[in-house]
């Protein structure tokens, strides 16, 4: 079909650089070889693939491109410690908001949502960052370095931006795609319930940690969370507002 669809549109297909991959559990061991061929030419499947700057791995756990951004930020890393006896602090601060905030941001909401082991490896790179950053020992507690530097941790920067998606959802900001992908709680019941009485949405039941780190579980969630208050605030001040709130617990 895909070959037929080639013919008829006049487009050529790179073999060489096309591959496919399965998506499953890891606990799901495939019950048999799957092979795809284009043209009589065999496609080859790989484990994991790059699509639009992220790493997607066949049992979609992040693990790869948590590790790829690492190896990234350790050389940025570099870049701080042997430049920080030449510069300002505040320089030093707006380094790691150009090299390293980008890969710790950058579709955060698609693969932050995952095990707390997976992400230890940028926990911890991370720390080291702000330690830096302050010239403190490389044991030393970090909680108040990232609040003396209004820096969010990886797992607050995960909270926030989940919060910002679910802001635009909630102002119609998202495209056409998204509406609907949400389910307002008065929409299921009319019980007035304390959730029900706030600007909240059905929490769908997840059985699986798949399901755990869906947006649509993960969204709601945070959202559920979040003052009826901060909610009508502008974009801008909402964000603000979020950020200070989550560093003042540091």
């Amino acid at each position: 079909m895909v070959s037929d669809w080639l013919m008829a549109n006049k487009v050529s297909l790179n073999i060489d650089k096309t591959n496919f991959i399965i998506f499953h559990p890891p606990q799901k061991v495939k019950g048999h070889i799957v092979k795809l061929t284009v043209s009589c030419r065999e496609i080859v499947q790989e484990k994991f693939i790059k699509y639009l700057g992220l790493i997607i791995d066949t049992h979609l756990s992040w693990m790869y491109h948590i590790l790829h951004i690492s190896k990234k930020i350790k050389r940025c890393i570099g870049i701080l410690s042997k430049i920080r006896y030449s510069v300002a602090d505040l320089v030093l601060v707006q380094l790691y908001y150009s090299l390293i905030y980008p890969f710790l941001t950058y579709s955060l909401i698609t693969w932050g949502t995952t095990y707390q082991t997976t992400l230890l490896p940028l926990i911890t790179l991370q720390k080291r960052a702000v330690r830096i950053i302050t010239f403190s020992e490389y044991n030393c507690h970090s909680s108040p370095l990232f609040r003396k530097l209004k820096i969010l941790k990886v797992s607050d920067l995960l909270y926030l931006y989940c919060a910002l998606f679910m802001y635009d959802y909630y102002s119609n900001r998202l495209p056409l795609i998204f509406n609907d992908f949400f389910m307002s709680i008065n929409k299921v019941h009319q019980y007035q319930t304390r959730l029900a009485s706030k600007i909240s949405y059905y929490l769908p039941k997840a059985r699986t940690n798949y399901g755990k780190f869906n947006i649509r579980f993960s969204g709601v969630k945070v959202w559920n969370s979040i003052e009826d208050s901060l909610k009508s605030k502008s974009r801008t001040c909402f964000k603000i507002l979020l950020k200070e709130s989550l560093i003042s617990n540091y």
